[in-house]
């Protein structure tokens, strides 16, 4: 009887000091800022390196970006959706204007870039006889693979170009 009650008040123990030691750590943000790359990433546990944020900001407060000393605070407001009844986080008309436009020069930039991967593998492809290596003759299975692989390559940059237009296609601005 001794035994479980004093087991009983251990784990209670054990309990109480687990929850004290962990509340600190959801309260707290920490940045932490590559020093080779510059990223910038936030989370709720510390680590060598990472600067604890004021207990005063706020999600609303944190700045945006992935270089240091190049992040600019971006404003969040809540409000409240009468559908859910859950806090949204919004941003305002400018900034998402500027995401964006950011996000539609990414596509246009990764657009240019599989047309002309795309150009090359048709050029490689050549209507499914490519020329063949010094070290292969045209029935050769290295010469058959290599084409298969051509072929492949072919097939994906096409899937992403397609994916890349629709994708174009689908932005609002």
């Amino acid at each position: 009887m001794k035994s479980a009650v004093w087991s009983t008040s251990v784990a209670a123990v054990s309990i109480a000091v687990t929850l004290i030691a962990s509340a600190p750590s959801w309260a707290q943000i920490y940045k932490i800022v590559d020093p080779v790359t510059g990223a910038v990433e936030y989370t709720n546990q510390p680590r060598k390196g990472a600067v604890r944020m004021n207990t005063g900001d706020t999600l609303s407060e944190i700045p945006t970006g992935n270089r240091a000393g190049k992040a600019t605070a971006v404003k969040v407001s809540s409000t409240t959706n009468l559908n859910s009844g859950n806090a949204v986080a919004s941003v305002d008309a400018g900034t998402q204007r500027t995401r964006d436009g950011t996000r539609r020069q990414v596509l246009v930039d990764e657009l240019a870039s599989e047309e002309k991967m795309l150009v090359e593998a048709r050029s490689s492809f050549n209507n499914g006889k490519p020329l063949p290596l010094a070290d292969e003759g045209v029935g050769s299975p290295k010469y058959i693979d290599r084409v298969k692989q051509i072929e492949k390559t072919l097939r994906h940059h096409e899937r992403n170009v397609a994916s890349l237009q629709k994708e174009l296609a689908n932005l609002k601005l």
